[in-house]
């Protein structure tokens, strides 16, 4: 069976609120780690992503353990982003010092969502 949701939560996607690009809700089912075991375990243990895992407090991440490539996007505390690209399993990303969270998702999927440097991501429950 194929995991696509983070292993450390329950919450089915359809209960989850969606990922939003510059106002405009993309349907995307939005994680967030929001606590330090969920922040340290990440997408760890799953084959892909539905989704994506929001991550604050977090200006760096690793793919050690990981089994797909993942794109990861950074934001500053409003949610602009500073940073995206994708980041391959066995690399670390380079930390952005700008950045107050980390989005991660499926490899392709920021450019699919248009997602660039000065995009605004937020949830759709905000």
């Amino acid at each position: 069976m194929r995991t696509t949701a983070p292993v450390w939560s329950d919450a089915p996607p359809g209960d989850l609120p969606h990922l939003t690009v510059d106002g405009r809700d993309t349907g995307l089912p939005l994680w967030v780690a929001s606590n330090r075991r969920e922040r340290n375990k990440g997408l760890l243990g799953t084959d892909g992503i539905e989704g994506a895992l929001w991550i604050p407090r977090c200006n760096w991440v690793h793919c050690f353990g990981m089994r797909y490539t993942i794109d990861v996007v950074y934001v500053r505390r409003s949610g602009t982003v500073v940073a995206v690209g994708p980041l391959a399993p066995g690399r670390i990303g380079p930390p952005h010092l700008r950045a107050g969270a980390v989005v991660e998702m499926e490899a392709g999927m920021a450019e699919r969502l248009g997602i660039r440097r000065g995009s605004v991501l937020a949830d759709s429950a905000r």
